[in-house]
């Protein structure tokens, strides 16, 4: 390319009756190849050092969407390397925040990128939020382009970590903005609300913020609502607020557990809505036993939760049960939990429900079992023997485990996975390699290639077997004889297969 287009296009800029729409087209078009060429950098020069970017950026929008398209990626080119200073000290401010409030979703994305640069450096975040540019990109939550409001949010994020950003984001300015557009549609509410809740957990000072501003009370209110999509998006945002301990200390203060807890009573599982306020509510219990700093026996003992748990193993309603189901494997699943658990009457009821129930039913408890056997991957005697016990009311003849082996000839798939991930959890007890190399019906089938002939049965055949080799101590309690099979599976991997010679020379 020679400097001619870069001319044509300094002079349509200055006169645009000089070319018509076609040519500034195809000039745009040489332009943005060249700089992608071997002596790009030098082209790039030559134009920054003739047109002002300022002028390059009202092609936008202005002519065509073939110019605006091949403008925008002129632009990215030509500001790849400058920071935001540098941009803005190009002239650029005005036209990032017009950019950002463009139609075209390329153009959105070109200044979002450009702005988001200013996270490079303390003195660019200052900047920025005492631009226009900064209200714009907080009402860049409500667009309709789900892309950019995601883009607009991850930023925002970001720029919370900045101290300056962090008190933008909730000076009375922003949070008019905020509010304001917490009054649009549903789903720009909870993208507002999701905002408020990602960024409250980033810190103590960003969640005294966040609760100062009255912004979470915002949040709150929502539960309140009689429109069931608003109340559950208000739960899902309260797990989000729960997963410090920060959070959970305002949840508590605002009432939101209490009032979760008195929706959990109400007696009406015939209630659609009721129920899938309830499974949501079990759902953000589940979540808070995971979270370290929260005290969860505090917590049950507070709100009474396995209590309630437990009521909802009797409940009429399919999904409430089974969601209920796997509640008590995502609380059983840690150390804390699994304690808890056992030390009420919540555990040998759902041993009870398994031991009288099928379908989906039975499938959801064995998957929970397999939560409860796996709480720790080196379990302490305690867990071990309370694991231990469950095992045993899993029933079967001759042992458990070849209800286990049965399971997983079945062709329903989910039985099958829960069946195996049980034994894949057994093989990190003591009890449980016993019990496995102590059976000849299970060492059979886990070492004989051809009792599955899946690729996914084959490969939960395998972590079973690695499992049990790996696990501590095992070599001292798995018989000698017994562990060099094993091992050697493991070597060969879980899709071997043996030649023909061998299968032969076997034989003979």
């Amino acid at each position: 390319m020679t400097t001619s287009e870069i001319d044509t296009l300094r002079n349509f800029l200055c006169s645009p009756e000089s070319i018509d729409a076609t040519e500034l087209v195809n000039t745009l078009g040489i332009i943005n190849i060249s700089i992608e060429g071997p002596n790009g950098g030098q082209i790039k020069q030559t134009i920054l050092n003739s047109i002002p970017l300022s002028e390059i950026f009202t092609l936008l929008g202005g002519y065509s969407d073939a110019v605006t398209s091949t403008t925008c990626k002129i632009l990215e080119k030509l500001l790849q390397s400058m920071n935001y200073t540098d941009i803005i000290s190009s002239g650029l401010k005005e036209h990032l925040a017009l950019g950002l409030q463009f139609n075209s979703s390329e153009v959105r994305i070109l200044a979002l990128c450009q702005v988001e640069k200013c996270l490079e450096s303390e003195t660019a975040v200052q900047d920025l939020v005492g631009s226009p540019i900064f209200p714009v990109m907080l009402e860049g939550l409500g667009y309709e382009d789900i892309l950019i409001s995601a883009k607009v949010t991850e930023f925002l994020i970001k720029l919370a970590n900045h101290a300056g950003g962090l008190h933008a984001i909730f000076d009375s300015g922003s949070i008019a903005i905020l509010n304001q557009l917490s009054q649009g549609n549903e789903s720009v509410k909870f993208r507002v609300f999701d905002l408020i809740s990602q960024i409250s957990i980033s810190s103590p000072e960003a969640f005294q913020l966040c609760e100062s501003s009255g912004a979470l009370n915002a949040i709150t209110s929502g539960f309140n609502s009689t429109d069931l999509l608003l109340k559950l998006n208000a739960i899902e945002t309260f797990s989000k607020i729960n997963q410090s301990h920060a959070g959970y200390i305002f949840l508590e203060r605002a009432g939101i557990l209490q009032s979760l807890v008195d929706v959990m009573t109400h007696d009406d599982d015939g209630d659609i809505v009721l129920v899938l306020v309830k499974c949501a509510a079990l759902k953000f219990f589940g979540k808070l036993s995971e979270i370290e700093e929260a005290d969860f026996s505090e917590v049950n003992n507070k709100y009474k939760i396995l209590s309630i748990i437990d009521s909802y193993l009797l409940s009429s309603n399919l999904d409430l049960k089974i969601t209920t189901i796997n509640i008590i494997g995502v609380i059983g699943s840690n150390p804390r939990g699994l304690k808890l658990l056992n030390a009420s009457v919540a555990l040998g009821n759902f041993m009870d429900l398994y031991q009288h129930s099928a379908g989906d039913i039975k499938i959801a408890c064995l998957q929970t079992i397999s939560c409860l056997f796996g709480a720790s991957e080196t379990p302490p005697t305690e867990l071990s023997d309370i694991a231990h016990q469950i095992y045993f009311q899993i029933g079967g003849a001759p042992t458990p485990l070849s209800t286990l082996i049965s399971n997983t000839k079945q062709t329903l798939e989910d039985l099958r996975i829960a069946s195996f991930a049980i034994m894949q959890k057994m093989a990190l007890h003591p009890w449980g390699q016993t019990e496995m190399s102590n059976s000849k019906e299970f060492i059979d089938y886990i070492l004989n290639r051809t009792t599955e002939t899946t690729k996914l049965g084959k490969e939960w055949k395998f972590t079973i077997v690695q499992t049990l080799v790996k696990a501590h101590n095992a070599e001292n309690i798995i018989p000698p004889n017994i562990f060099d099979r094993l091992t050697r599976y493991l070597r060969e991997g879980p899709f071997y297969v043996k030649t023909e010679a061998t299968v032969a020379f076997e034989s003979a």
